[in-house]
């Protein structure tokens, strides 16, 4: 019994100074990354680090000590003992008991025996030690896949439902392909063979709301409302009202297809331009931990941590996850997600670190020389911006303000010589209205346009 005793604790000991080690690693990381930045901004985790493994180390002693007296029982005879000493040890002062807990839900009941008088220090060690890891892993942990996945799309199960075998049929023929990557790129919670069939499913329905429309049309005059609806005359001949009308069936579920084709390209496209506006400052702060000198793969986990750059860290959460959940090494993930990623930017910089793992480059050298290139492209971005909106503001005051003004003066003009009425057909009211409507769409059409030419940051 007690040689398996013995094992049980040396078993035990080998599992703590294991997660020592694992904290250990990871609380000097803390620390080399606020020296590189001469603050301690990690307060917290930093503390439950230590706690967690000052708890630790305290349960290592309490099983150590329980050492000697397990190897002093071992032998070929039993040694004769008093009536008031333990089974398990030698003196009654020093008696050994057997503890025995659950670590989490998960693992496996752990059992080990230890002095009776170091039985109570080590429970509350192991309480303290425990708590400190579950507010670690609340508070800091990474390693988890994205929670982009929620409960099944009712739509998508229906779509997939009338249509999965044609649309597997089309995706293994490569018909879509762009349009899986362009899923891929703006992170798409849908494979590919469900997109298709729901734009199979949707156009569907569309045909059926369209033929409702045709018929409709057939039946009633809707030229008052929609005069493109009805190009002929009323009584016109059934048959040519219904042959000049049938692009109504057609039109809408082509048009919705055609839609849900192209969304995902341009969601990428707009996913890819945010991204490029975090990416000069993402490769900066990269650069400033790489001089610390901590690898690459804890470089993007102090990014995530950070919390500031909302479309990039998507793609970094990505990379960690093919990591840790599906076995790749680091240098094949970087380059599965630089493939996948809408940012052309993104993909540079993670195929170059790629590219200098495999060559045994410097790293730091190349975030540094890299986050220099994507900081001066971003500057360049920001005076071509300014630029563009000083072009039209000078286009605005001429257009927008001294245009109006003069065309106000020739109306007047006109309006006192009767001209106004005889060549325009209008008095000088209605212009005027008019004026003013078409001055409110140019400031209208002037704020969306600069508004879609603005940096996001």
């Amino acid at each position: 019994m007690n040689i398996e005793a013995l094992y049980g604790n040396l078993e035990q000991m080998k599992e703590i100074v294991r997660e020592i080690y694992v904290f250990t690693n990871q609380l000097n990381q803390i620390k080399s990354v606020e020296i590189s930045n001469g603050l301690q901004v990690n307060l917290e985790e930093r503390r439950l680090l230590e706690d967690a493994i000052t708890a630790l180390g305290n349960q290592v002693k309490i099983l150590n000590n329980s050492i000697p007296d397990l190897v002093e029982n071992i032998g070929f005879f039993k040694k004769l003992i008093n009536s008031d000493s333990s089974k398990l040890g030698n003196t009654a002062n020093n008696k050994l008991v057997q503890v025995s807990y659950n670590p989490d839900e998960k693992a496996k009941r752990v059992s080990f025996i230890i002095s009776d008088q170091d039985k109570q220090d080590f429970l509350e060690n192991i309480s303290k030690s425990n708590l400190s890891i579950t507010q670690l892993k609340r508070k800091f942990s990474v390693e988890k896949p994205m929670a982009t996945f929620g409960k099944p799309n009712e739509y998508a199960k229906i779509s997939n439902l009338f249509f999965r075998d044609l649309s597997n049929n089309l995706v293994e023929k490569g018909y879509f392909d762009k349009l899986n990557l362009d899923l891929r790129k703006m992170n798409s919670p849908f494979v590919i063979n469900t997109y298709v069939s729901m734009i199979l499913f949707t156009c569907l329905w569309m045909s059926i709301i369209s033929l409702f429309i045709f018929i409709v049309v057939l039946f009633f005059n809707l030229s008052i409302v929609f005069p493109f609806l009805s190009p002929l005359p009323e009584n016109t001949n059934f048959l040519l009202r219904a042959i000049s009308n049938c692009w109504i069936i057609l039109a809408l579920p082509i048009l919705t297809g055609i839609f849900m084709y192209i969304y995902p390209s341009g969601e990428a496209k707009s996913l890819g331009y945010r991204i490029d506006q975090e990416l000069p400052f993402v490769a900066i702060h990269m650069s400033a931990i790489a001089t610390s000198g901590v690898e690459l793969m804890v470089l993007f986990k102090i990014i995530i941590k950070s919390e500031e750059y909302k479309y990039t860290n998507r793609e970094f959460i990505k990379l960690i996850n093919l990591i840790n959940f599906q076995g790749k090494d680091l240098v094949t993930a970087l380059r599965i997600v630089a493939k996948s990623s809408p940012s052309q930017k993104l993909r540079e910089l993670l195929d170059g670190l790629a590219t200098t793992m495999t060559s045994g480059g410097n790293q730091n050298q190349f975030l540094t020389k890299h986050s220099e290139t994507l900081l001066f492209d971003y500057r360049l971005e920001r005076e071509k911006y300014t630029k563009t909106s000083e072009t039209f503001m000078d286009i605005y005051i001429s257009i927008g303000i001294a245009a109006p003004m003069i065309f106000l003066m020739l109306f007047v003009i006109m309006g006192s010589t009767g001209l106004l009425s005889t060549f325009v057909g209008l008095g000088i009211n209605e212009l005027n209205l008019l004026m003013i409507f078409g001055i409110a769409l140019l400031n209208a059409g002037f704020i969306v346009f600069l508004r879609i030419k603005q940096p996001v940051i």
